[in-house]
Order: structure tokens, then sequence, then C-alpha cells
């Protein structure tokens, strides 16, 4: 059995060091690109804006989200737990949210 792997390793097989990668896997849709592809073009787009928009989403909600809970929390200890109810938290926390997603969309588009 390791023959057979040192033999395919010297013949020059995609992912062996004599050869050379000559093709990488997307990991989100399993489509083999070239070698030196930057981003996916079925994932990201042709000129690779939709991955961009994608990705300044996904931040903007995480630190949207952490930024509206940390700002509900510290309203809900300054009025005091018996006074805070739902609708402001969650309004707050999921305001900022979005709010995050719109911010980390235009901070991270291209062209």
């Amino acid at each position: 059995m390791m023959q057979e792997t040192e033999s395919s390793l010297q013949e020059g097989a995609p992912g062996s060091a004599a050869g050379g990668p000559r093709a990488i896997v997307c990991p989100a849709c399993e489509r083999l690109l070239p070698a030196g592809s930057t981003y996916c073009p079925s994932c990201c787009g042709e000129d690779g804006r939709r991955g961009a928009l994608l990705r300044g989403a996904m931040f903007g909600w995480i630190a949207g989200f952490l930024f509206g809970g940390l700002a509900s929390a510290a309203w809900s200890s300054y009025v005091g737990p018996e006074q805070t109810a739902w609708a402001p938290v969650l309004t707050t926390t999921l305001g900022c949210a979005v709010f995050g997603v719109l911010i980390g969309m235009i901070v991270n588009r291209k062209g």
C-alpha cells in the first residue's frame, strides 16, 4: 500500500509536491477551479462582487448583533430588570444587526 502512494506522488498526481496542484476545489460548491483562482465564479460571481457583499453582510450581522446585545444589556441594567420589556430589547438588538448588515455590505463592495 505504501508503494502505491509513493508511485502516485512520483508521477506528478494533482496535489503532489512534484507536479504541484493543477486545480483546487471550491469549499462551498465543490467545483474544480484553476490553481491561481482567488474566488469561485459560481459562488462569488464573475467579478467577485457577490462574494464580497455576502462576506460583508455576514460580518456586519455578527458585529451589529453583538453591539445591539451590548446596548440592550446596558440599557436594561440602567433602567432595571423589572422595568425592561422584551419589545425594546429585541428591537434594539435586531435593529443594530440589520444596520450592521447594511454597513458591512457598503464597506465590502468592490469597485
